[in-house]
């Protein structure tokens, strides 16, 4: 059965003084961009995601939510509604429900409520030391009850649910995290930050390699610069400044190099996302007095990750082809001090060689 993920968020944020606790930044990143990560991180994750928000429209889609739905009613009528404006958008059978303000999930919480809907329940709900009503699993089928109950001013959720007989899954106590006050925010700041200190986004939370989804995020101008050297004979050097190789323009050929090698990224670093690049610089910087070539490579495209391995890949390969073209004369040529000078675009920003 296909699951769509529905994130509750652009409420009326009572609690916290009229912010909208979507948006609300912890360690960085805003709430909503945390349950994205926990939805994506799940041991079976949704095949749909989407957002439920009655305001901040602009600044959702700027985060990378593509798929937004709003109340039909415009007086806040809680979660049941933004439950109702999912039920009738999503194209699968299934329904999964978590609120903005849990930004921490068990990775086998779709998987665990989805088992009690395969054993003909209606609807899960989520169950540690308290009930979550507002974490559930809905089948397409409640959507003329949810409809009813908003019509005749049945808002509360937890009714609701005990109306449609919804099966309580149960989980460890603490497992979900939930921020409800200002007084909420520092110990889940402390929380996010301890899961997050280390952890290597090329592996799931099984240990297991896999690529990163990159799907939900926006496409920006993305541009990363890498440099490295080529140390050598002073007869060398002379040579390739000379002209005079047999076998033709060194540094010409080893500029080809890098524009072919940056667009073969992808099939030589296994998990890297092959990216559509706008444009590959290679530059060859020649000092005599260290006998030494050194190269900067830049490269940039638009799109949802970035070119720092397209430029390293493509810095590798152009002095190595310095290597490959004058080995005949100078095996004693080394290959050093390769790194990424600057990066930019992303959610990162700039970045530059020297900073944290």
């Amino acid at each position: 059965m296909k699951v769509s993920a529905l994130i509750l968020a652009g409420g009326q944020g009572s609690r916290l003084g009229g912010i909208d606790k979507g948006l609300l930044r912890l360690c960085g990143r805003s709430l909503v961009e945390w349950c994205r990560e926990a939805l994506l991180l799940q041991s079976r994750p949704a095949d749909e995601l989407w957002l439920s928000a009655n305001r901040n429209f602009d600044e959702y889609h700027r985060l990378g939510f593509a798929h937004i739905v709003h109340d039909q009613s415009p007086d806040f009528k809680g979660p049941l509604a933004g439950i109702e404006a999912g039920l009738q958008a999503v194209g699968t059978d299934l329904l999964l429900v978590i609120p903005c303000d849990v930004p921490v999930l068990p990775d086998n919480l779709l998987e665990k409520l989805l088992e009690k809907l395969e054993s003909g329940a209606q609807a899960a709900v989520a169950c540690s030391d308290v009930l979550h009503p507002a974490i559930c699993l809905l089948r397409q089928s409640v959507l003329p009850v949810v409809t009813h109950r908003l019509e005749t001013g049945q808002l509360r959720l937890r009714d609701f649910l005990d109306a449609i007989d919804a099966a309580e899954v149960q989980f460890p106590a603490g497992s979900f995290p939930n921020l409800n006050q200002r007084e909420d925010m520092a110990p889940m700041e402390q929380r996010l930050q301890a899961q997050h200190d280390g952890i290597l986004t090329h592996f799931d939370r099984q240990g297991a390699a896999h690529m990163v989804d990159v799907g939900h995020k926006m496409e920006s101008h993305r541009k990363a610069r890498a440099v490295g050297e080529i140390r050598m004979q002073p007869a060398t050097l002379e040579m390739i400044n000379s002209g005079q190789h047999k076998k033709g323009d060194v540094l010409g050929i080893a500029h080809v190099a890098a524009i072919m090698a940056s667009k073969r990224t992808a099939d030589l670093i296994p998990l890297c996302h092959p990216l559509a690049l706008t444009h590959v610089g290679a530059e060859f910087v020649t000092d005599e007095a260290q006998s030494r070539i050194e190269c900067r490579v830049t490269c940039e495209t638009v799109g949802k990750t970035g070119v720092e391995m397209e430029a390293l890949t493509a810095l590798s390969v152009a002095l190595l082809t310095i290597y490959d073209m004058c080995k005949a004369v100078d095996r004693g040529m080394v290959i050093g001090n390769i790194h990424l000078q600057e990066k930019r675009g992303g959610k990162s920003g700039h970045w530059q060689a020297g900073q944290a």
